[in-house]
């Protein structure tokens, strides 16, 4: 009987060693597989490029997958900030890259339910996820993600570590970052958003599809209510201010008849303008380096044009997708001093012919030229004045 004992003692005992040292080499390769945390301190993510009018108003954005405009802090309004902090990281301004009560409590949930059902990251350790790892759900990633995130709280500030989660993060399909989402939901920069559209953009983080304001519109107005109170709870709103944001009507962009910033639903003229600008530079390091791009073009009066021309034809109306697939056999530029100021698509001899002869009445003593021509033989480096 002491022999069978002392024998399952032994086996018992090597089993716990051999444990122990596998668990140690599976720590010893996930430390050293990870990636260089230092390289956080010259990260910046890819961009899309704008392309501006002769007076810097934006007319369209160069960009592939990723629609992300890049903003300093200081650019994103506190009003967001607060409420993204209090909703995804109320401890942000305390902890050193993780909170081990949430991480604690995201783990019994975890276990409770059988699947990793509750994440407690910290910003943190989103930054790190988005940027070394990938979002697979399993412990070697969490482990790493731990990990990274202590040593990036101790390479960058947490300032610099909000605006890098700011700009990073996804706000719905190919959306990224705190002022394409400003664009693309409200019409507006990122530093102009109000308490209440804050709130509801801190609404759709957890999970953009599901709080889509297009389709879910009161399941994201009770969200964004419930960070609201949070919020006053936290004292980062003074009660007055929490009634207001509560009572603050909230405009979305597909709600608007006009839009500041163009991001779908591109006019025909447009489309040709991006690809002749990619034609001249590198195109696929162009759609992801955040160049700045100023034309010659003139955004007022290629919306007057469009105005007037869509008395003639309602393909012409803005905000409109186009009215055919056909590609024009023409583009109708107006040009003065030899700058492109505007150009629209024609179709036709007789439609280029009305264009011209409705755009020539308009101002008969205009020193401006009208010119229809084949897409392919404009001058697209002759537009570029600085990028």
């Amino acid at each position: 009987m002491k022999k069978v004992f002392k024998k399952g003692f032994k086996i018992a005992v090597l089993g716990i060693v051999l444990l122990v040292i596998g668990i140690g080499a599976w720590l010893g390769w996930i430390v050293t597989t990870l990636p260089d945390a230092k390289l956080i301190a010259t990260y910046r993510p890819e961009e899309a490029t704008e392309v501006l009018d002769r007076n810097g108003i934006v007319l369209t954005q160069l960009t592939e997958d990723e629609f992300r405009i890049w903003v300093p802090l200081s650019d994103i309004s506190p009003n967001l900030q607060i409420a993204v902090i209090a909703t995804e990281d109320d401890t942000f301004f305390r902890h050193e890259g993780i909170n081990y009560k949430a991480a604690w409590e995201a783990l019994k949930e975890d276990l409770k339910k059988k699947r990793y059902a509750r994440g407690g990251s910290t910003i943190t350790q989103q930054l790190v996820k988005n940027v070394f790892l990938t979002k697979e759900k399993t412990i070697t990633r969490k482990l790493k993600e731990f990990i990274l995130a202590r040593r990036v709280e101790e390479i960058l500030s947490k300032r610099r570590i909000l605006e890098l989660y700011l700009n990073e993060v996804e706000w719905g399909p190919g959306v990224f970052g705190a002022e394409a989402a400003s664009r693309y939901y409200f019409d507006k920069h990122a530093t102009d958003l109000t308490v209440a559209e804050g709130a509801m953009l801190a609404a759709m983080l957890v999970n953009p599809s599901r709080y889509d304001p297009a389709h879910y519109r009161s399941r994201l107005r009770h969200r964004q209510e419930l960070i609201l109170d949070l919020m006053q709870v936290d004292r980062l709103l003074t009660r007055e201010e929490y009634e207001q944001a509560l009572a603050a009507p909230v405009v979305f962009r597909y709600e608007k008849i006009t839009a500041q910033f163009p991001i779908s639903s591109e006019s025909c003229h447009l489309r040709f303008l991006k690809a002749g600008l990619t034609e001249l530079n590198d195109g696929a390091r162009l759609y992801q380096a955040g160049h700045k791009i100023r034309t010659t073009l003139d955004a007022g009066l290629q919306e007057y044009l469009q105005e007037q021309l869509a008395q003639i034809s309602d393909r012409y109306a803005l905000n409109r997708p186009p009215a055919r697939n056909d590609p024009p056999p023409g583009l109708l530029l107006v040009q003065e001093n030899n700058q492109i100021l505007a150009m629209v698509c024609v179709w036709g001899l007789e439609e280029s012919t009305q264009a011209v002869e409705r755009l020539k009445g308009l101002e008969p003593d205009s020193p401006r030229q009208y010119q229809v021509v084949e897409p392919g033989r404009v001058a697209w480096r002759s537009l570029v004045t600085r990028s």
